[in-house]
């Protein structure tokens, strides 16, 4: 099944022709600005299983209520716009991108409401230290304009606010209480990767399962904290398939091992939630 990127400008959309269900989907930092290139390989394997990928480019910024609460208006605009509303909805969120996916589900209660589960990959509740250590240490010692011209680069926006090194807003305590107080949605899937240790995976899991039983599946995986990116495959074969293009498929393949054991766990997950 052939699928083709759309977008609003704003959002990025594939969408089957008969979608069974919705999956939004937020990137990690940085990343999380072009979802579409950066995550191709799992959102477009999503939707060949008619999944309709909704999926939220940002720019990072220390305001993670704020990114998540713009979010959530692109969501319901893309729904709406597209025809999806009433549909089954999953989040699915990479690194900071899952912490975006709670917040979201506590800033709407519409669409909290409306999650029938939420997929966390590498989830990240870091702090500000453990975050960008290399950016509050140059913001201390370089020349105003050079780490102004560097965040311009890495954050999109035009200066770095002066108190950017207090912390990210939510701070990774209060996150933690919104979780443990809040958090509406009872189904969910953890995928923890075992090369990975800058994850918050463990403590998410104690919070969801104490919050709701049995609801909660955690999952270990062969892979790291980037495992989740993945590009589709970057070249067309020639029209006769040579020596050359099985190895390149080959070592593609090869790469991208670990990704794709995840998008089959997701894949399973999801037609459970759905069956």
């Amino acid at each position: 099944m052939s699928l083709t990127w759309q977008t609003d400008g704003q959002t990025w959309f594939l969408l089957p022709s008969q979608p069974r269900a919705v999956v939004h989907f937020l990137g990690g930092a940085f990343v999380g600005a072009a979802p579409q290139f950066f995550y191709s390989r799992l959102l477009e394997e999503l939707a060949r299983m008619d999944m309709a990928i909704v999926a939220t480019p940002y720019t990072t910024d220390i305001d993670h209520a704020q990114l998540a609460f713009s979010a959530v208006q692109s969501l319901q605009i893309g729904l709406r716009s597209k025809g999806l509303v009433g549909l089954p909805l999953f989040g699915l969120g990479h690194s900071l991108g899952c912490k975006l996916q709670i917040l979201s589900c506590l800033m709407d209660p519409s669409i909290g409401g409306q999650r029938q589960g939420n997929i966390f990959l590498a989830y990240s509740n870091a702090g500000l230290d453990q975050a960008l250590p290399l950016l509050r240490l140059l913001f201390q010692t370089w020349p105003q304009q050079q780490v102004t011209d560097l965040w311009r680069m890495w954050m999109g926006s035009s200066s770095p606010p002066m108190n950017w090194w207090v912390e990210f807003e939510p701070s990774p305590v209060e996150t933690n209480r919104l979780i443990e107080e809040q958090y509406p949605v009872r189904n969910n899937l953890l995928l923890e990767f075992r090369q990975d240790d800058i994850d918050d995976i463990p403590l998410l899991y104690q919070q969801l399962r104490s919050k709701y039983p049995g609801h909660t599946e955690w999952q270990h995986l062969e892979g790291d904290h980037l495992t989740p990116l993945g590009l589709s495959y970057p070249f067309r074969p020639g029209v006769e398939f040579s020596p050359i293009d099985a190895v390149g498929q080959l070592v593609y393949q090869t790469l991208l091992t670990p990704n794709q054991a995840m998008i089959r766990c997701i894949q399973a997950w999801l037609a459970a939630q759905l069956a």
